[in-house]
């Protein structure tokens, strides 16, 4: 074990992009949304403490967490390339030294949570842990996108280890645990972490399926599938902290007003996690009966 305390209780496995396959030409592809949208999420905010050892270093909707860690921190997610900037000055705000971040984590491979990893990643000089699918589409920098082609790209960066389902990593006392939730892209992740005493905190994936041609889709041929299990595993888990990728979809903003107003736990929501599937769940399968009549 080295002096970061890292374990991989799972073989992992260095990159290889060798397996993809290319998009098939005949099937539809989904319409991107602006840049604007993405700029309107990624209007700068400043960080804060959200809870022991767990602080918020994204913008105002696109979710970026720092896990500190007396051996080194860990960054959830890097938002859009213009992020990068920011969220390495809150970082620093904070007190913290971006070149102590061991590992970067990818919940999954577009623009607005992955576009800023490779200067995040060249500043701190971390390894960037992700799922296979998500690895392979940041090496592709967002390109070949099974949904949105080649519409949203972002500087490319090559993962440094593939994590695979319920692989755990530890640091400094906190235990990581993947939680492989494809369907919004084949190879969403969301990350459960055990921090200090015990508590759990969750940084979940998005289950959303925007404009997605659900039925028969041939650039992703299990996504009905993926998603289903993917409500089911997330579903399954038990947190004391609940977080997703973008902040509206934890109420991030009205969580910051009340700890701003002195209520330290603002961020302890047991029930926030499961109200989340619930509503995507219902979302999804509106949409899927949509295109099945």
């Amino acid at each position: 074990m080295n002096r970061y305390s890292l374990l991989f209780t799972c073989l992992i496995s260095t990159l290889s992009a060798s397996s993809f396959a290319a998009l098939n030409p005949t099937q539809p592809l989904s319409a991107a949304p602006p840049y604007s949208l993405f700029e309107g999420w990624a209007k700068p905010v400043k960080p804060f403490r959200m809870a022991e050892n767990v602080w918020y270093v994204g913008t105002e909707n696109l979710s970026s967490i720092l896990i500190t860690t007396p051996e080194g921190h860990i960054l959830v997610d890097g938002a859009l390339e213009a992020s990068a900037e920011g969220i390495k000055s809150n970082i620093a705000a904070l007190g913290f030294d971006i070149r102590d971040v061991r590992f970067i984590l990818n919940s999954h491979a577009r623009l607005d949570q992955a576009g800023g990893i490779a200067r995040l990643k060249q500043w701190s000089g971390a390894k960037l842990i992700a799922s296979k699918a998500n690895a392979e589409q940041m090496a592709r920098g967002g390109r070949d996108d099974f949904a949105l082609g080649d519409a949203l790209p972002f500087p490319p960066v090559t993962a440094d280890k593939i994590i695979h389902d319920r692989d755990t990593l530890t640091l400094g006392g906190i235990t990581v645990t993947a939680l492989l939730t494809p369907g919004h892209l084949p190879g969403s992740t969301s990350w459960l972490f055990t921090l200090p005493g015990g508590s759990k905190l969750i940084y979940a994936d998005s289950l959303a399926t925007p404009d997605y041609h659900l039925i028969g889709n041939k650039n992703y041929p299990t996504l009905v599938n993926d998603i289903r299990h993917s409500f089911v595993t997330l579903a399954a888990q038990k947190v004391d902290i609940f977080v997703a990728n973008k902040g509206e979809r934890f109420s991030l903003a009205a969580k910051q007003a009340r700890l701003a107003a002195g209520d330290s736990k603002a961020f302890i929501d047991r029930d926030g996690l499961q109200r989340y599937v619930d509503l995507s769940r219902q979302r999804f399968e509106a949409q899927l009966k949509q295109q099945t009549e």
